[in-house]
């Protein structure tokens, strides 16, 4: 059941009482004096908290926004080409994926991996 706050207009004394939704509206008797006290409207505490709540992904997206706009930047694509392997032997760049091969082949390492690269260069 909710708590409803009153407040006493003889003594100002505030209290709640927790009743069914069918009586909110009802006035309540105040337990200092005696009257009918009013109900008081009071704002709440509720807050719903934690990244599955809308409130949060519409302020962070409005953030971004923001921050993009004071930046001079437009909202980027990150859709794009990945990184693309280089050729080299161990760290040691060379100018084609073949002549990788024959430096692995020279330092005694497998080549078998270089040559659907090779393939691919020669295409």
């Amino acid at each position: 059941m909710p708590i409803y706050m009153y407040e006493c207009p003889e003594c100002e004394q505030t209290f709640e009482k927790e009743l069914p939704l069918s009586a909110f509206d009802e006035p309540q008797i105040c337990p200092e004096c005696g009257t009918k006290a009013k109900q008081v409207v009071a704002p709440t505490n509720f807050v719903l908290k934690g990244d599955g709540w809308p409130g949060k992904g519409l302020r962070v997206k409005s953030q971004m926004k923001d921050r993009r706009r004071r930046l001079g930047q437009k909202q980027q694509d990150h859709v794009g080409a990945g990184p693309t392997l280089q050729p080299n032997v161990g760290g040691e760049r060379v100018d084609s994926w073949a002549e990788a091969k024959k430096l692995a082949a020279s330092k005694g390492k497998g080549t078998t991996s270089y040559d659907p690269l090779i393939r691919q260069e020669q295409r």
